[in-house]
C-alpha cells in the first residue's frame, strides 16, 4: 500500500509550448522559459518516487519529472522529527512490490528514507527529480489536451513553468510547511510551550515536564511512549472515545506475505 493521494489525468497531444492566452488586456511581464514532459509528478513521497520507477520500468519511451518543494525526498519522513516517529503499519505492506522490504516490519523514519534513498540510488531516479520547485497552480486545457503548470523555487524564488500530457498529483494530504494548530482562548496566557509535533524543535528538552498531548491519533501512539520516561507526567486529551493496546510484536500477515513472495 503506497501512501498519498494521486491524480491520473491524461491528455494526447505533445507540445513544445505552454498554451496561448487569447481574450483579456495585455500584460507585459517576464515569462519563465516553458519545459514539456509525457508525465509531471508532484512531490517526491513515497509515492512520488514509486511512480518515477514504474514509469521508467513500463513506459520508458514517456519523458517525465517529478517535481518536489522541499530540499530533499521522503516527504512525511523527512519533515516529521517528533520522537519515536514510525510506520503505522508494516513495511512488507506499506513497500514497493519492486523491492520488497526486509528489515523489521515496523520501520523508523529514518530507516524508511534509507530504504527509499536506495530505490532511488539502485534505478537512477534522481536524475528525474528536482528538488525546491514548489507548483502553485496547475490548469488543464480541452482544447490543446495540455496541462500548464507552473510555481516557483523555493531556493531561488525563481519561476518556473512546465506542460505535460500527464499530471500525476503524489503529493499526499499534509501541509508541511506548517501543520494546523486551533486557536483557543487563553492561549497566549499560557506560560509553557506549545508544540505541533509537525515542527518539532530539536533541542526541545522535556525532561520532568508535565506534557499535555492534545488528541489520539497516530502521532500521539508514538510520541508518548517516547517521551513517558523522562516527563513527570503525561496526560492525554481526547474528544471521541478510543483506545490503545500493547504493541504488537509479532505481524503474521508480514511473515506469510513474505514466505508466499507475493
Amino acid at each position: 500500500m503506497l501512501a498519498g493521494p494521486s491524480v491520473w489525468r491524461r491528455g494526447n497531444r505533445r507540445a513544445d509550448r505552454p498554451p496561448s492566452n487569447t481574450g483579456g488586456s495585455a500584460v507585459t511581464q517576464t515569462i519563465p522559459k516553458s519545459e514539456h514532459f509525457d508525465v509531471l509528478v508532484v512531490g517526491a513521497g513515497i509515492s512520488g518516487i514509486g511512480a518515477a520507477y514504474h514509469l521508467t520500468d513500463q513506459c520508458p519511451e514517456k519523458s517525465f519529472v517529478v517535481l518536489e518543494a522541499l530540499e530533499s525526498f521522503g516527504g512525511t519522513w523527512h519533515v516529521h522529527r517528533y520522537p519515536g516517529i514510525r510506520s503505522d503499519s508494516d513495511l512488507y505492506t506499506f513497500g514497493y512490490r519492486f523491492k520488497p522490504w526486509t528489515g523489521p516490519p515496523v520501520a523508523t523514519a529514518e530507516e524508511i528514507l534509507t530504504y527509499m534513498g536506495e530505490v532511488i540510488e539502485e534505478n537512477n531516479l534522481d536524475r528525474h527529480i528536482r528538488y525546491n520547485h514548489k507548483i502553485a497552480r496547475a490548469s488543464w486545457s480541452s482544447e490543446e489536451n495540455l496541462w500548464t503548470i507552473e510555481g516557483t523555487r523555493t531556493d531561488s524564488e525563481e519561476p518556473i513553468h512546465f506542460t505535460a500530457n500527464f499530471l500525476w498529483m503524489c503529493q499526499g494530504y499534509y501541509e508541511h510547511a506548517k501543520g494546523y494548530t486551533p486557536e483557543w482562548e487563553g492561549m497566549e496566557e499560557f506560560a509553557g510551550q506549545i508544540v505541533h509535533p509537525q515542527t518539532w524543535p530539536e533541542d526541545l528538552d522535556y525532561t520532568g515536564k508535565k506534557v499535555v498531548v492534545i488528541g489520539s491519533g497516530a502521532t500521539t501512539a508514538t510520541v508518548v511512549p517516547a517521551i513517558a520516561n523522562e516527563c513527570e507526567h503525561v496526560t492525554v486529551l481526547q474528544r471521541s472515545p478510543t483506545y490503545f493496546h500493547p504493541a504488537i510484536k509479532v505481524f503474521f500477515l508480514y511473515y506469510k506475505l513474505r514466505a508466499l513472495k507475493l
